[in-house]
């Protein structure tokens, strides 16, 4: 009887646990977009922005050839092709919400807001976080990749620059 509560319990509870959506989901560049205009509008112009148009059909039902130039899908299982800015800045479910992303926030305290932001999901990117996909393995036209020279090419980049507010 003892058994067969514990089992039930633990069947119950896994149950629970599947059902849970993942913390950290892709919201894609429009959701960016609605606060960071002038960076979306740098990055449109980007070979990242262009990333799944350039794949040839076929590539495109590639696993090896999407895992780089297709985003991920949102809860919602749309896809975001292309390398949008959830790519190298991480999934935005979580930082993407005013109350972390305030400017307010931003100007009161850099280090704590910029802390909150990272604890939820923020990536601020690095070298190792370009070389996942600019790697010469599985990549026919792969290029030396130089993170100090190319980390402009992405979007113009601001030193910590907080979201803009919303008008």
């Amino acid at each position: 009887s003892t058994l067969m509560f514990l089992a039930l319990v633990a069947l119950i509870a896994g149950s629970a646990m599947t059902q849970e959506k993942p913390k950290f989901t892709y919201v894609g560049d429009a959701k960016c977009k609605m606060c960071h205009k002038d960076v979306h509008a740098a990055w449109l112009d980007t070979k990242h922005a262009k990333a799944f148009g350039v794949l040839k059909p076929e590539e495109q039902k590639k696993p090896e050839c999407v895992k780089c130039h297709v985003t991920g899908t949102t809860a919602e299982n749309v896809q975001l092709d292309g390398v949008q800015c959830e790519a190298c800045h991480g999934p935005g479910s979580e930082y993407k919400k005013p109350t972390i992303m305030s400017k307010a926030k931003y100007a009161a305290d850099k280090a704590a807001a910029r802390k909150v932001a990272l604890e939820a999901g923020l990536i601020m990117p690095t070298a190792e976080v370009c070389t996942k996909c600019h790697t010469k393995e599985g990549n026919p036209n792969f290029k030396e990749f130089d993170f100090a020279k190319s980390k402009g090419l992405v979007h113009a980049v601001k030193a910590a620059a907080p979201a803009e507010e919303k008008k």
